[in-house]
């Protein structure tokens, strides 16, 4: 057998481990931290949420093969240039911002139930609802990180499905989280005043659900994915052009599919009663990660889905979509 098809076999079987959940997805009856390894750099993960991980701080790996921020060539499209952001007005309006062309959809402050309940027939163990409010709306990059955009800041492209247009994944979240930084300090983004980051978990939910408060954010038919997502059932084993399925309500694509995402979270159990603003943990061994991937069954593209890694794990299923905070943003509440 060739080294292409020993690889290509290695990674179904990986696929196949997700999907039935070996991997630590959650289960509705037992829910124990799984401690599976993942194919690449190593690391502990990933964890399903029902122990803290919260007792020791991680030490997560350096980004690999990076190239100085000197080195990077900025916009080369003479034609555009990077402003400031302008606050949001209706959800779902897009702003394309960055010397990268990145567009960001507009998710308008509010409050929602975050999880889902516990009579549901798919709710896991770690999904117990809490009321959280987000008191200033924010920025959600409308698509994840393309491999293009992602190659032309970091130098790099670690993804194992090759293609431009396609998901940037097998990044760990030290190296998402570079990618933000190195963004947020090009010159034109500084002189913008744009911050990048990684979405809080209630963030990504807030913007995955979209208004919606069923299992997916086009209600409660999971026959219905296929027209949203890249999952087990369409995706032929493999990642997909971004934006090549229809978005939610407020222009955002691939939430329930394609590749996972990283979130800035530790991650741990849900707080409980009403928490305006949630960030997770102030420390932990493990880090969040959201919506579904091209491995998984649709239980595990569900809106109130979590999971996490280390920081230092990579995978051919997770990747990394960004928020915008700017000054634009932080002076004044988001209008509803």
């Amino acid at each position: 057998m060739s080294s292409a098809a020993i690889d290509r076999s290695w990674i179904l079987f990986l696929g196949f481990l997700l999907v039935t959940g070996l991997a630590g997805c959650g289960d509705a009856a037992t829910d124990d931290a799984s401690t599976a390894s993942v194919p690449g750099e190593g690391g502990q993960g990933p964890a399903n949420g029902s122990k803290d991980p919260g007792e020791i701080a991680g030490s997560p790996d350096k980004p690999l093969n990076a190239r100085p921020l000197n080195e990077i060539s900025i916009a080369s499209d003479t034609s555009y240039q990077s402003a400031p952001v302008p606050t949001g007005v209706s959800a779902g309006e897009v702003c394309e911002l960055t010397s990268l062309k990145i567009k960001f959809c507009w998710c308008p402050a509010g409050t929602f139930q975050m999880g889902s309940n516990a009579n549901d027939p798919t709710h896991l163990l770690n999904e117990s609802p809490f009321e959280a409010t987000l008191t200033r709306g924010f920025w959600m990059q409308q698509t994840e990180i393309t491999q293009r955009q992602y190659e032309a800041l970091m130098g790099t492209n670690p993804s194992y499905f090759k293609g431009e247009s396609l998901p940037a994944e097998s990044v760990n979240w030290t190296e998402a989280n570079e990618f933000c930084n190195r963004l947020s300090n090009l010159p034109t983004e500084k002189v913008a005043g744009n911050l990048y980051r990684l979405p809080t978990e209630a963030e990504w939910e807030y913007a995955c659900r979209a208004g919606s408060t069923s299992s997916f954010c086009f209600g409660d038919d999971d026959t219905q994915l296929e027209k949203y997502a890249w999952f087990h059932k369409n995706s032929a084993q493999t990642t997909h052009p971004t934006a090549s399925k229809l978005p939610n309500a407020w222009g955002l694509h691939d939430m329930h599919g394609n590749v996972m995402e990283w979130c800035s979270d530790f991650f741990g159990d849900y707080p409980t009663g009403s928490v305006k603003d949630p960030t997770g943990l102030n420390s932990g061994l493990l880090r969040s990660i959201r919506g579904g991937g091209w491995f998984f069954v649709p239980l595990y593209s569900r809106s109130s889905h979590r999971d996490a890694y280390a920081p230092s794990v990579r995978y051919v299923g997770l990747g990394f979509r960004m928020v915008i905070q700017a000054a634009a943003v932080s002076e004044a509440p988001a209008g509803l």
